[in-house]
């Protein structure tokens, strides 16, 4: 039996916490939670007895004696407390990003590499989804061929003046780090570097469409990736109906996935067949088409326990012998954030940027951008 520690309870973290008090997940147990709100802490713990509270989580890690922490905090802490736990033997489950930076990031995972004892992951849940999982079984058996094309739509995440009015650390340079990428968008990012690894460039337009907001709520990227292949991303958080599509073509086949649903479609010839052996017409081939769903049981109890509870079930198992490896591991947290600061270094330094990305020239991009938020704010 895993003790687990909770570090901050709110939407995310109770959630969390609930759910091993509960012993909904097997192997482990909640033995105490971390949060600096006093009001919030002492409601929990009214409402879960037995349960160890503290409002430092340094005092956290060094007395509750549990052997594992979710951390759930602003994800500007996440490092910050991670790197405590691990330097203190606590196995690391931290909610996405992993950072804000991707220098941090780096500098963090050289503590996870250096304690290969501790184990640290990351709430990667998205790659539970069995489609995702599916479509990472055909690219890694190169099902598709030759990469040509990938096409990432992420329009779905409406965010309305009054979601930005809440205040908060959220939606800014100096408390979030950025806006719709770093904060809604990193689990599909994550999803298209696991899928087909980081672009060797990209060049980007952010900006801000109809909110009072320094950050961005409006993306569109492209990418080109080795071996030719090009990429399209595009993302909002102003599109009423929006819509959540990847596309990922190659030479052999293509893999189509909406929110729900995912279609594989392999062509009985490779594209290069087709076209060396087209004598009239266009050229075209037979395809075999698989469908592959979320599934309504698991939406369901999705909706109820929440899709990120999968990741600690696993993170719990690895623990306890029973699995071994996490979902994801910590220091793949990078890539997407790395991907993330690319767009940024893009989009407001008017340039294409190479991978991998120049920490120390981000950070002095992100300086500037909270010195001009400052700014702002003191002007309203």
């Amino acid at each position: 039996m895993t003790d687990f520690l909770v570090i901050g309870i709110g939407r995310m973290g109770s959630i969390h916490a609930k759910n091993l008090y509960k012993g909904r997940v097997r192997g482990a147990r909640l033995t105490a939670v971390c949060d600096t709100d006093e009001k919030a802490l002492n409601a929990f713990g009214a409402a879960h007895r037995g349960v160890a509270l503290y409002k430092d989580y340094r005092e956290a890690v060094e007395k509750s004696g549990a052997c594992a922490a979710i951390i759930a905090t602003p994800h500007y802490s996440h490092t910050e407390i991670a790197e405590y736990c691990i330097l203190h033997g606590v196995n690391v489950l931290s909610e996405k990003p992993e950072t804000v930076t991707i220098g941090e990031a780096r500098r963090m995972n050289a503590v996870a590499k250096a304690h290969p004892e501790v184990l640290y992951g990351i709430m990667y849940n998205q790659r539970t989804n069995r489609m995702y999982a599916y479509a990472k079984k055909l690219m890694e058996t190169g099902a598709l061929g030759e990469l040509r094309r990938v096409t990432l739509i992420v329009t779905d995440w409406y965010r309305s003046q009054f979601y930005y009015d809440m205040g908060g650390w959220r939606a800014s340079w100096n408390g979030e780090g950025g806006g719709l990428l770093i904060n809604q968008c990193v689990h599909q990012l994550d999803i298209l570097q696991w899928l087909v690894g980081l672009p060797e460039s990209l060049r980007a337009v952010a900006r801000t469409v109809n909110r009072n907001i320094t950050v961005e709520n409006d993306v569109a990227v492209i990418m080109r990736y080795p071996g030719g292949a090009t990429g399209e991303f595009v993302a909002c958080g102003h599109e009423p109906r929006g819509t959540n599509r990847l596309e990922i073509a190659g030479d052999k086949g293509k893999i189509v996935i909406d929110k729900n649903k995912m279609t594989y479609i392999a062509y009985e010839k490779s594209e290069r067949e087709i076209n060396a052996g087209v004598t009239k017409g266009y050229g075209s081939t037979r395809v075999k088409k698989k469908r592959v769903s979320y599934g309504c049981v698991r939406k369901l109890r999705d909706l109820i326990y929440g899709q990120q509870m999968r990741v600690v079930r696993r993170f719990a198992d690895v623990l306890n012998g029973k699995a071994k490896e996490p979902t994801a591991y910590g220091a793949e947290g990078a890539r997407a954030l790395e991907f993330i600061n690319a767009v940024y270094l893009s989009a407001y330094g008017g340039k294409e940027v190479t991978f991998p990305v120049d920490s120390g020239e981000y950070d002095e991009l992100l300086g500037k951008l909270k010195e001009e938020e400052k700014k702002h704010v003191r002007n309203l």
